[in-house]
């Protein structure tokens, strides 16, 4: 039998529609995602002349090696006017007195202790909200003490970014390269993510950020409530705060070489997961349009994959050969697999996000399914803690 023949199949002849399509809409999301986001040169600003202040803020709970590891290189940024504000949330470790040692030696640290929690908060929302409270600065930088900054400059960096109409600055925080499977999972991950939080910011939905290196203002963050309408949920102190108030006229994103920093990676699977579960639940909370949008990059890779197993099951019969439609099959997958691996290498280079483009086609199957079941169980713990 013919090609022509073979194709006349209406059930073939829909899959291949399925198939071709989902290949169309995979291919533009990794040129506008992956791509875009490489080739990304940044808007071109007025050289910023005033250096505003900085506060500098994170929170600390039990994670003394860290911050003695850390700390130092948020204080030795190199930049006129800034502090670094510490709160330390209920730690029982060495926590208090490395902190106290860095104090004596740094008078731009401020540290603001809690002996325990309050009002019935079990996360780090409520201690947050009081260190923003307690800054002296407009201006909050968000990280967190496993992070890194990869240059002294990192704080100029992230504040050419903003100008009068500028409420948030999107920063990328990168996973530190390490041996091993797990490692490469991660750094993959992140990737994955940084590409869809950053492309569609650039695209003008920006529906996410990441703590790690993010910058909003004291006063907006007041007026807009802080996190009051979301302390019941126990994470998203960036992730909810930012969709709710990010618009395409308020973020800026920045994705200079020194305006990076690096986290150190979970060293266990189990870890990586409580981590990857945390940020999945918060996408629940997503606004419906939103919830649409991130769907669709998923759907398009199991109705790729999904169609094309279809058609080869459906047509691998005696009486219906695959013949030229072999060749037809071979050509979209080789096509897709390789304009992914290129866009995913650009991406990387750019992120300096390590060697991990050429398992992008594994990795990419394997996580559509990891999160789907992530997302799944978080929309059951959802449905537990209202019924309570």
């Amino acid at each position: 039998m013919n090609f022509f023949g073979t194709i006349i199949n209406t059930l073939t002849l829909v899959l291949l529609i399925i198939l071709l399509v989902s290949f169309v809409l995979l291919s533009l999301y990794y040129g506008l995602f992956y791509l875009r986001i490489a080739i990304y040169k940044g808007k071109k600003y007025p050289k910023n002349t005033k250096k505003p202040g900085v506060s500098v803020v994170l929170t600390v709970r039990n994670e003394s090696e860290a911050l003695r590891d850390n700390l130092v290189y948020l204080l030795e940024q190199d930049y006129p006017d800034f502090e670094v504000i510490v709160i330390d949330h209920v730690s029982k470790d060495y926590t208090k007195f490395i902190l106290k040692t860095y104090k004596e030696s740094y008078p731009n640290l401020k540290v603001v202790e809690f002996l325990q929690d309050v009002n019935m908060f079990k996360n780090k929302k409520f201690p947050l909200s009081i260190g923003i409270k307690s800054a002296q600065n407009d201006i909050i930088l968000l990280t967190e003490c496993t992070c890194v900054p990869k240059s002294f400059t990192w704080i100029s960096e992230m504040m050419e970014n903003y100008r009068p109409d500028t409420d948030f600055v999107m920063g990328y925080s990168g996973v530190k390269s390490a041996k091993g499977l797990l490692n490469t999972f991660i750094r993959y991950d992140n990737l994955a993510y940084t590409a869809s939080s950053f492309g569609f910011a650039l695209l003008g939905n920006p529906y996410t950020a990441c703590g790690k290196n993010l910058a909003y203002r004291k006063s907006f963050f007041f007026q807009k409530g802080g996190f009051i309408k979301h302390y019941h949920i126990p994470n998203g102190d960036d992730d909810i705060f930012v969709n709710e108030n990010a618009t395409r006229n308020n973020v800026s994103v920045c994705l200079t070489n020194d305006s990076y920093v690096l986290s150190e990676p979970k060293t266990t699977f189990k870890a990586w997961c409580q981590q990857k579960a945390k940020r999945m639940s918060t996408q629940i909370f997503y606004p419906i349009g939103d919830k649409i949008l991130l769907t669709i990059y998923p759907l398009c890779v199991l109705l790729f994959y999904g169609s094309m197993a279809a058609i080869v099951a459906t047509n691998i019969t005696a009486e219906s050969p695959l013949c030229l439609l072999t060749y037809v099959l071979t050509g979209v997958l080789v096509l897709k697999l390789v304009w992914q691996i290129v866009c995913c290498h650009k991406l990387e280079h750019k992120l300096e996000g390590g060697k991990v483009a050429y398992f992008a086609p594994l990795f990419e199957i394997y996580f559509v399914v990891m999160n789907t079941i992530m997302y799944i169980s978080a929309l059951k713990g959802k449905s537990k803690r209202w019924k309570q």
